[in-house]
């Protein structure tokens, strides 16, 4: 019987590692001195630690009781409820990439990171996190084809990028066929939606629009003319 696992290490991008920084990440292995200059280290490691939501949960209730946040009164604790009190206290309830978290995620087995920094911008307590930079892997512990792989993610309220080995494949196959078929319209199709895919990260829409003009005309530019 084989087993699958993903693991993963990368940075927080911040001032100082604070209170609500070891709530929201300290199931993270995280580590305030390690590499330093503004960067703080986490882990996902198989088998050894696997952040859950009920850990944030857990942590951020105890936060809350140390600054005298009332806890809501549940039989079974979500974290919803205290995410909506917390961020009223930190003046931050009005956020609407917050309220909308709170309205539809699940807060439900693993914990993601894009979640819990869209939470630690708005429950700032003088840790400034910016960005957080993610690397991880997929592994079986039998070298079954397809079941290895990577991922990498930079993560911010103004940028999200996000790519996997997996994407590599599934955008190589067809865009040689279309290369083979000498089919432009297709091979074009292709990679104008990579192009889409990359620009969707840009959170300003006005600059999103304005980004997206200056790169179609880039690339209408001639070879000689797009190093300038």
């Amino acid at each position: 019987m084989a087993n699958n696992y993903y693991e993963g290490t990368g940075v927080l991008m911040l001032d100082r590692v604070t209170p609500v920084i070891k709530a929201l990440f300290g199931a993270f292995a995280l580590d305030e001195n390690y590499p330093g200059d503004g960067l703080a280290y986490i882990a996902r490691i198989a088998e050894t630690n696997d952040p859950q939501w009920s850990d944030v949960l857990d942590e951020l209730e105890a936060l809350a009781k140390q600054l005298g946040i009332p806890v809501p009164d549940e039989d079974e604790p979500t974290l919803a409820p205290l995410l909506e009190r917390m961020a009223a206290d930190f003046g931050t309830d009005q956020d609407e990439e917050l309220e909308n978290l709170i309205e539809h995620h699940r807060f439900e087995d693993s914990a993601d990171l894009e979640a819990l920094l869209l939470i630690a911008t708005c429950l700032n307590d003088g840790h400034n996190l910016v960005a957080i930079q993610f690397e991880g892997c997929w592994h079986c512990s039998k070298p079954r084809l397809f079941e290895l792989g990577g991922d990498g993610c930079y993560l911010s309220r103004d940028l999200t990028v996000s790519r996997s080995s997996t994407q590599a494949l599934q955008l190589g196959e067809p865009l040689r066929k279309a290369i083979l078929a000498a089919d432009a319209e297709e091979a074009s199709a292709l990679i104008a939606l990579e192009a889409a895919s990359l620009l969707a990260g840009i959170r300003d829409e006005p600059f999103r629009m304005t980004v997206r003009h200056r790169v179609a005309e880039r690339l209408a530019q001639t070879p000689a003319s797009t190093s300038r």
